[in-house]
């Protein structure tokens, strides 16, 4: 056993404070950012919004892992791009750069020699070249066309050499860019999710319309309609709730089968108990043009929990019932 180990060993609280310590020095890495000035910000934001060609993010080691998630945030929120390792751009992947395009480049020093070495090659291809430097007065801060210095004051490791708060800060820049570029391009909750087919995301986009049960296989009944009958729709629906409908399919309300049982443990009239005693009068709904995504948006607000959810047209008419389970269907 090393000393460390033991030191970790005999205070059990100083592995958490290591801990804090590190999400401390990251958290005050980016406070100190949003306390410098930021006059380019709104220019590489227009310059990324008003782009045809996919953009170009490029880095190396740390900074490289940091550039490809951000090309992959670009994409998600509507902005193409791609990553280019700055190391493999001089041997045949700078063939993905687009004449013109914007590239934005991220280093910790400055001074990346593999990103050097191409700066002239991107130049020549009539790139637009945007900095995420962590010094101000690099080699690469001074070549690019617009630059955000992203500098910290120390890393958060023990030794101040691992990149963290610097990866931190770059990767928080990049996010920043790329949603202000997204609502830049006005892109919508819809358009996200139509760049995510696979998955729950792609499933939000699925219409209740083409999950509800609808038709005879709705279980619906009338405000006079008894208890035993009332049970025998249940049943035979097999949905554990019946929706309460007037003569024009207008919804008055919903029963579920705790509704049943409470009523029946409270002491009332079994023989005389109605459907429209037991119900619960302006039940949750959802709309005939919903999404699932409206669904659980609507769950994620706070809405009361359900088993099923009543599916009405713009005049109340019930068109449908949704039960839990198909919001994981399709």
């Amino acid at each position: 056993m090393n000393a460390l180990t033991a030191i970790s060993l005999a205070s059990p609280d100083l592995a958490t404070a290591w801990f804090r310590d590190v999400i401390a020095a990251e958290r005050n890495a980016l406070s100190r950012f949003l306390r410098q000035p930021m006059a380019e910000v709104s220019d590489i934001v227009a310059l990324l919004a008003h782009q045809a060609r996919p953009i170009v993010l490029m880095g190396v080691g740390k900074s490289g892992h940091v550039a490809a998630k951000l090309a992959a945030t670009f994409s998600s929120l509507g902005t193409a791009a791609l990553f280019v390792n700055a190391a493999e751009a001089a041997h045949g992947d700078l063939g993905a750069v687009e004449a013109g395009s914007v590239v934005i480049i991220l280093s910790n020093s400055g001074a990346t020699d593999e990103i050097v070495r191409v700066m002239p090659l991107l130049k020549a291809r009539g790139c637009t070249l945007v900095g995420i430097i962590g010094r101000a007065h690099s080699p690469l801060a001074r070549a690019v066309d617009h630059c955000i210095v992203a500098a910290v004051e120390c890393e958060a490791d023990h030794i101040g050499m691992a990149p963290t708060s610097s990866t931190t800060l770059h990767l928080a820049i990049g996010d920043a860019l790329a949603v202000a570029v997204s609502r830049a391009r006005g892109f919508t909750r819809e358009d996200f999710l139509r760049h995510h087919p696979a998955g729950l995301l792609g499933r939000q986009l699925i219409p209740v319309s083409s999950l509800m049960c609808q038709g005879d296989a709705i279980p619906k009944v009338a405000t006079a309609t008894s208890l035993v009958d009332l049970l025998a729709v249940m049943s035979s629906k097999r949905m554990g709730a019946a929706c309460v409908v007037d003569p024009d399919d207008h919804l008055l309300g919903l029963i579920v089968d705790g509704d049943v049982r409470r009523h029946i443990q409270a002491g009332g009239d079994v023989q005389a108990a109605s459907a429209g005693a037991m119900m619960q009068p302006r039940p949750q709904v959802i709309g005939l043009d919903a999404t699932v995504g409206d669904v659980l948006l609507m769950r994620g607000n706070g809405a009361k929990r359900w088993l099923v959810l009543p599916v009405v047209d713009d005049a109340g008419r019930l068109c449908g019932l949704l039960h839990t389970n198909d919001l994981m269907q399709g």
